[in-house]
């Protein structure tokens, strides 16, 4: 928003000349040039444009096996979320959210991603500047529809580069009140917002 404040200021500047010129009643030899004005060093500079990296998350897939009935199962590891944003700004907050893509396992209609809780454990980043924050609470139930449930949040940090990582664990709830199949897969999706 500076940058576009700075733009408007400097074009009515640039336009309020115009009429002082057109109003000499002595012709001159000499048109005038238009001065365009630069930021005074206590203007912030133009911020570029925030960019997004590809996000990794890994490992592909996690797996959960039931055991003792009523009882959460952890998935046989955690997942790790990151990316890497540049161009940021120290005011924008980012935020990273997960869901799943169907309201059941993929061949097993029988058991809902609704089972499936989600607990953010560590969110870090680089730099000096960004910060990285696990929502706290959990686990929360994995929605099935977009923007999903917020997980991890944090300040965008400078213009430079800076990477950030969230680490989550999924529980699989009440294994036993499901009958599932040997292998049924559920897709999930991260988004990170970054304005």
């Amino acid at each position: 928003m500076r940058s576009l404040t700075m733009f408007a200021i400097a074009g009515i500047l640039v336009l309020a000349g115009g009429p002082a010129w057109a109003q000499k009643t002595k012709p001159s030899a000499r048109r005038p040039t238009p001065v365009i004005q630069s930021a005074s060093p206590d203007q912030a500079p133009v911020p570029m444009a925030t960019t997004l990296s590809a996000m990794s998350a890994t490992p592909s897939p996690i797996q959960f096996t039931a055991n003792d009935p009523g009882s959460a199962v952890a998935g046989n590891s955690t997942a790790t979320v990151a990316w890497t944003i540049t161009g940021g700004a120290s005011g924008n907050t980012w935020t990273l959210s997960v869901y799943a893509n169907s309201t059941t396992f993929t061949g097993c209609t029988t058991v809902p991603a609704s089972a499936v809780g989600v607990t953010c454990t560590s969110a870090t980043h680089t730099g000096t500047r960004p910060t990285a924050t696990c929502q706290s609470g959990g686990p929360y139930t994995l929605p099935t529809t977009a923007p999903g449930q917020q997980v991890a949040s944090g300040n965008e940090g400078n213009a430079t580069a800076h990477t950030f990582t969230v680490v989550l664990t999924y529980q699989f709830k009440d294994s036993w009140s499901y009958i599932a199949n040997a292998n049924c897969p559920l897709t999930i999706t991260y988004t990170v917002n970054a304005p």
